[in-house]
């Protein structure tokens, strides 16, 4: 009886230190990069990445924190998901006031609700150097949403710019998570929605409208220059190719005076006094047409006077 009495609290004894020993393993998972930490008393003494079943000494000797390194995590600011979608059935938003109220260069509020994708490269980092990951990457993307909106105008935050926004705001939330040494990756940025509060949300729509008209006004104006500037080029070839053909017409033309006059020239050289005297009587003939001319000669002294008309008339009244 007294070895039964013996026997038996060394066995439960036995049995517990085996439970409590079995207590120490655990498993790391190969989905989603799965890698554990092992803290003794809260020291950091080992990193695990090989997936499969593992041993630590039970707590409160050391104590295991896993995170999936490959795993696609997201923050949303602005707004909340309260539900999510399927196949059947849309997904629930809400609204968050307070986070996606902003302003931005040119002193207009907007409401800016934004999606942020990260994963953990550095488990070590993300465990041990800030105490609430989850909080103080919230603050931290907020912080920078609010600064790039508040670099860039209202057209720009709504429609120009989105792209060069999100960029902004994924490297300036990386330069932040890399000075506090989180050991996160950002993957994306995504403006989900992007709008003006309801209290001034029709006038933005008349800014929507007005810059609608503007563009539907540029383009025509574009197509009625499309058809225009064909006919001008037309018609100025057209004046171009007359006006060629009117310099090499007059071009011959003068080419033809010069000929001329040459050949008058050369003519009036070898006979001179002649040819003086015929031009000079063509052209009496041209301005005093009609007329009765007298051929006079005053050589000697003595006025020579030879009346052709008259004599014609005496032959033929001899006649």
């Amino acid at each position: 009886m007294n070895k039964l009495m013996k026997i038996g609290p060394i066995t439960l004894i036995v049995v517990i230190l085996l439970i409590w020993l079995a207590t120490g393993f655990y498993t790391v998972k190969s989905e989603g990069g799965e890698a554990a930490v092992v803290l003794r008393f809260g020291n950091h003494v080992n990193t695990v990445y090989d997936a499969g079943l593992n041993w630590h000494l039970p707590s409160p000797i050391e104590t295991i924190e896993k995170e999936k390194l490959k795993e696609i995590r997201t923050i949303e600011i602005g707004y909340k998901t309260l539900k999510m979608g399927s196949q059947s059935e849309y997904s629930e938003y809400k609204t968050v006031p307070d986070e996606a109220r902003m302003l931005t260069q040119d002193e207009n509020l907007v409401d800016v609700e934004t999606v942020i994708q990260y994963e953990i490269l550095d488990i070590e980092a993300y465990i041990f150097n800030v105490d609430d990951q989850v909080g103080t990457m919230t603050v931290s993307a907020e912080s920078a949403i609010r600064r790039v909106v508040a670099n860039h105008t209202l057209d720009e935050v709504l429609t120009d710019n989105k792209s060069t926004i999100q960029n902004e705001i994924s490297a300036d939330l990386q330069a932040i998570c890399d000075r506090y040494e989180l050991g996160i990756q950002i993957n994306n940025v995504v403006l989900q929605d992007v709008a003006a509060p309801l209290e001034v949300d029709a006038a933005f729509k008349d800014v929507a409208n007005a810059r609608e008209d503007k563009a539907s006004y540029i383009n025509e104006a574009e197509t009625y220059a499309n058809q225009i500037l064909p006919q001008a080029r037309g018609n100025a070839a057209e004046m171009i190719n007359q006006s060629e053909a009117y310099k090499a017409k007059r071009i011959a033309e003068a080419k033809g005076d010069v000929a001329n006059f040459l050949q008058v020239l050369e003519k009036y050289e070898l006979g001179q006094d002649v040819t003086r005297i015929r031009m000079y009587i063509e052209t009496m003939e041209e301005i005093l047409p009609g007329m009765t001319k007298y051929i006079v000669s005053s050589e000697d002294g003595t006025l020579k006077f030879l009346p052709l008309e008259q004599s014609k008339i005496l032959q033929g009244g001899d006649q």
